[in-house]
C-alpha cells in the first residue's frame, strides 16, 4: 500500500485555511483583545504554541 505523499510548507507562502462560524467568531474576538488584525493573531498564536510545545519537548514533557 503506497503512503500519501505530502508536501513540506513554504517559508513565507500565504495558505489559505477555512473556519466555521463558530471559530471565527473566536477569532475576530481574540484578535479585538489583543488589538491585531485577524491574520497577525493567528500568525503569533500559531508562534507562541509552537514555542510553548518545544519548551515542553525540551523540558522532557512528550506525550
Amino acid at each position: 500500500m503506497s503512503k500519501k505523499k505530502f508536501e513540506k510548507t513554504i517559508p513565507g507562502h500565504v495558505y489559505k485555511i477555512g473556519f466555521g462560524v463558530n471559530q471565527t467568531e473566536l477569532v475576530q474576538k481574540g484578535a479585538n483583545m489583543a488589538n491585531e488584525t485577524p491574520q497577525t493573531f493567528l500568525k503569533n498564536s500559531a508562534l507562541e504554541a509552537a514555542h510553548a510545545q518545544i519548551k515542553s519537548d525540551a523540558a522532557g514533557g512528550k506525550e
